[in-house]
């Protein structure tokens, strides 16, 4: 569940520019074309970049540790769970119906 990046670019990065778009109300298709343009990713890899975000801030929502992603095998849902983790309020805000006053 990995995606390459281009040199010089990171999985914060990418988790950042999903959080992002997801706070300013972006959908889906132009999160992924943004994630496609900005770090080159193809269209399969882009979907599941943005899926593997929103998937670790899920987990992060939870506030069970034990959901915490590999950071090996899922690094990109490792990077959002723990930025889930450290702000609990932005799972709320991207998750209301799920997670409210996180």
């Amino acid at each position: 569940m990995t995606v390459a990046l281009p040199p010089g670019r990171t999985v914060a990065e990418v988790v950042e520019v999903v959080i992002q778009a997801a706070l300013s109300g972006i959908g889906d298709a132009e999160t992924e074309r943004r994630l496609s343009a900005e770090f080159g990713l193809s269209a399969d890899d882009a979907a599941l970049a943005r899926d593997r975000a929103f998937g670790g801030l899920v987990r992060a929502g939870t506030r069970i540790p034990e959901n915490c992603p590999s950071p090996v095998k899922d690094p990109v849902a490792w990077e959002s769970f723990q930025r889930g983790t450290r702000d609990p309020a932005l799972v709320s805000r991207i998750y209301p119906q799920m997670f409210p006053g996180s």
